[in-house]
């Protein structure tokens, strides 16, 4: 169920643990639930100031509610409960992001998906949570990467999860004087794995083979000094991009 306002009656039947400072200081005014995001939270009266603050408390492990986020010194009620409920959302949205990530047919690493179709909300997700990239199976990573391409002007394509390895996405950008082919390997590795010079030359293979206008290693880790080496002897021809470049691109959402 979706956030909703509730009594007080009902929101004290939840299992959570009050802060011991505040009983007395402040009063309950208004109350609210999430149940499907496993959050609740309570607009509060100072009796003493006379201004408006509010509390979250999400579910923890032990089935109790315990207290997770707050805002205090809130000069009007009615701010106080637009604060609290936009707060509440927020999380709440953030929670769904997360699950679709992980369950969603859009990110089955079997699936035989073409043309991506992620939105603008799971990559504003990666912008604040760029440490969840190394969660995501690499199949994953390429449609993010796919989806960023195609935002900045590139048609796009993602090649078959078996293929060989040089080109997971086929990337073109069509003018009236040019057609730009890039091929994009993408490399999903933990920050300690960087990428060395082996995976340098399989792609500057295909990228021989095959001849596109220019390829592209993008990988959420970064590079050995060999590699970057090897990339430079093609500086026109062959670009790495690392976790840094990623956070940068994120960042336009």
């Amino acid at each position: 169920m979706a956030l909703q306002r509730i009594s007080e009656k009902a929101f004290n039947k939840y299992n959570f643990i009050k802060h011991p400072s505040l009983i007395g200081i402040v009063t309950e005014k208004h109350w609210f639930s999430d149940d499907e995001s496993k959050i609740i939270g309570t607009v509060l009266n100072d009796n003493i100031d006379k201004d408006w603050s509010y509390v979250i408390m999400a579910l923890e492990e032990d089935k109790i509610y315990r207290f997770s986020e707050g805002d205090v010194s809130i000069e009007t009620e009615d701010l106080a409960i637009s604060k609290l409920t936009t707060r509440l959302t927020s999380i709440s949205k953030t929670g769904k992001i997360e699950k679709q990530l992980y369950s969603s047919t859009l990110f089955d690493s079997k699936s035989s998906i073409i043309v991506t179709n992620i939105d603008d909300e799971i990559k504003k997700y990666f912008k604040k949570y760029p440490k969840k990239l190394y969660d995501i199976n690499p199949r994953k990573f390429e449609e993010l990467i796919a989806s960023i391409l195609q935002d900045l002007g590139f048609e796009v394509e993602l090649t078959k999860a078996t293929r060989d390895g040089g080109r997971d996405i086929i990337a073109n950008i069509k003018n009236a004087v040019a057609n730009f082919l890039t091929y994009v390997e993408c490399k999903r590795n933990a920050p300690h794995n960087k990428i060395d010079v082996s995976i340098i030359r399989e792609v500057q293979g295909v990228h021989y083979t095959h001849q596109p206008s220019k390829s592209i290693i993008v990988t959420t880790s970064f590079f050995t000094k060999d590699a970057q080496k090897e990339a430079n002897r093609l500086e026109n021809q062959l670009e790495l991009k690392d976790y840094n470049h990623i956070t940068e691109w994120l960042e336009r959402y």
